[in-house]
C-alpha cells in the first residue's frame, strides 16, 4: 500500500515537471513571455514568476536546473542564462519594492551569476567556432546595460550590508560585461 502512493507521488512530481519544460519549451518557441517595460532604458525584463520569498521557490529552482541540464549547444545555453539573470535580478527588483532589502540584495547577486554562467558559455561557444546570433550579442548587451541601471537604483534604496552588495554586484556586473567585449574584439 505505502509503495502504491509514493509511486503515485512521483508520478505527479515527474508530470509536473515534464509539464514545466513543456511551457518553458513553448514560451521559448513563441517568443511571447510577459515582459514589463521599464522607464530608464528600452531593454524588457522578463517576468520572474514566483519569487525567492515564494514557499514554492524551491521547486522553481529545481525545475530550471533540470532544464538547464538539457539544453545542448553553448549558444542555447546563453540564450538561457541570459533569461535566468534577467528573471533573476528583476525578481531582485521586485523584492526590494516588496521591502525585503537583504532578500533582494542576495537574489541580486545570484542573478548577476547567471550573467557569469553567460560569460562562460559564450567563450566556450567561441572556443568551439559556435555562432552566437547577432540578435542575442545585441540583447546581451542591453541586458548588461538594464542590470547595471537596476542594481545602482537598489543601491540607492538600501543602506549599510545591502547597500554594499548592490555596489559589489554593479562592479561584478562590469566586469563580466568587459569581459563580455573582450571576447568579441581580442585585439583591444
Amino acid at each position: 500500500m505505502k509503495v502504491s502512493k509514493i509511486k503515485k507521488i512521483s508520478w505527479i512530481i515527474c508530470f509536473g515537471i515534464l509539464l514545466s519544460i513543456f511551457f518553458y519549451s513553448a514560451g521559448a518557441l513563441f517568443k511571447e513571455n510577459v515582459f514589463l517595460k521599464t522607464e530608464t532604458s528600452e531593454y524588457q525584463m522578463p517576468w520572474p514568476g514566483i519569487l525567492p520569498d515564494n514557499n514554492l521557490y524551491k521547486l522553481k529552482v529545481l525545475r530550471n536546473k533540470i532544464i538547464e541540464r538539457l539544453i545542448i549547444g553553448h549558444a542555447k545555453k546563453v540564450e538561457y542564462d541570459l533569461l535566468m539573470a534577467d528573471k533573476t535580478i528583476y525578481a531582485s527588483k521586485l523584492l526590494m519594492d516588496k521591502n525585503k532589502v537583504e532578500l533582494a540584495a542576495e537574489t541580486a547577486l545570484k542573478g548577476e551569476n547567471y550573467y557569469s554562467m553567460l560569460v562562460q558559455d559564450y567563450n566556450n561557444a567561441l572556443l568551439d567556432s559556435e555562432k552566437i546570433p547577432s540578435w542575442l550579442d545585441k540583447k546581451i548587451t542591453k541586458a548588461a546595460v538594464k542590470h547595471q541601471e537596476l542594481f545602482k537604483e537598489m543601491e540607492e534604496k538600501s543602506s549599510g550590508e545591502s547597500r554594499e552588495a548592490f555596489q559589489a554586484t554593479y562592479q561584478f556586473s562590469k566586469i563580466n560585461y568587459d569581459f563580455i567585449v573582450g571576447l568579441r574584439d581580442p585585439q583591444n
